[in-house]
């Protein structure tokens, strides 16, 4: 019973609303309040920089990482085998 009580419960946890970017710049401008809107796209820019770079055909993401900055890149798949056996 308690197994089904706390499955509903995070079926219905799943069911809250969730505001648009444009509802929070229109409620922003309203209220003059925009740090809704900047923890946004602080998330948004947190989730595109965990994705790394979209590559072409041909070619993968490298990733190095230099005092907590992650720098990516698109290399071709020859370069990346070149990568790999000087790093065994």
């Amino acid at each position: 019973m308690k197994v089904l009580v706390l499955v509903g419960a995070l079926f219905l946890g799943g069911c809250g609303s969730f505001a648009t970017m444009e509802e929070l710049e229109h409620q922003a401008a309203l209220t003059g309040d925009w740090s809704a809107v900047e923890q946004r796209e602080r998330i948004i820019a947190r989730r595109k920089a965990k994705q790394g770079p979209k590559c072409g055909q041909g070619q993968v993401a490298y990733c190095q990482s230099y005092v907590g900055t992650l720098n990516c890149r698109c290399i071709s798949n020859g370069a990346m085998r070149d990568v790999l056996a000087w790093q065994d």
